[in-house]
């Protein structure tokens, strides 16, 4: 077959081909296209970006007085003992459970003294693929009060409430099976 291109008469190299010829043409085509594609170094960054800790809910905020709020929620001995034992069951080097300072307190603003004067520390389960916040707790900025608060309800609570409705240690525990 002819194809007329500008008055002059070509002929298609691909209709005149042999099916090993076209095969081969199509194959290295398609991998010049996905290799030298400028997407490939913006995904490869996304996903990089998504290994590192935790891009959904934000970024740890490391000083020395977010390591004193750190040191605080440290002090919460069931919240410490469910880290250690979901690391110890399921953690790896892209599956862990960890705490960090989410949002330090902003003294400008005068409007929400929560925002005004507590450091807002999460703890999440982290991998590759999906961030999972399992509580935010509030720390007063001279690190004498712990606050938890509650995402559903959307209010504040003590950590004494925190502890009557806490059932993080219930995932935890190997499953029974009870004989029949």
């Amino acid at each position: 077959m002819q194809i007329n291109m500008r008055g002059k008469v070509r002929k298609n190299f691909l209709l005149q081909a042999s099916p090993f010829k076209k095969l081969l043409s199509v194959l290295l085509l398609s991998v010049l296209c996905s290799s030298t594609s400028p997407a490939q170094g913006v995904v490869g960054k996304i996903r990089d970006a998504a290994r590192q800790t935790n891009i959904t809910v934000g970024s740890p905020i490391v000083n020395e007085s977010t390591e004193k709020a750190l040191k605080v929620i440290d002090a919460i001995p069931e919240l410490s003992e469910t880290i250690h034992r979901y690391n110890e069951r399921y953690g790896n080097d892209s599956v862990h459970a960890t705490r960090f300072v989410d949002r330090e307190p902003d003294e400008k603003n005068t409007i929400d003294k929560l925002i005004q004067n507590y450091y807002d520390v999460v703890v999440v389960s982290d991998s590759a693929h999906q961030t999972m916040r399992w509580y935010s707790f509030l720390v007063r900025k001279d690190f004498q009060e712990v606050l938890y608060y509650d995402l559903k309800n959307g209010k504040t609570a003590g950590i004494d409430d925190w502890r009557k409705l806490w059932p993080a240690t219930e995932f935890l525990e190997p499953k029974t099976t009870g004989a029949k």
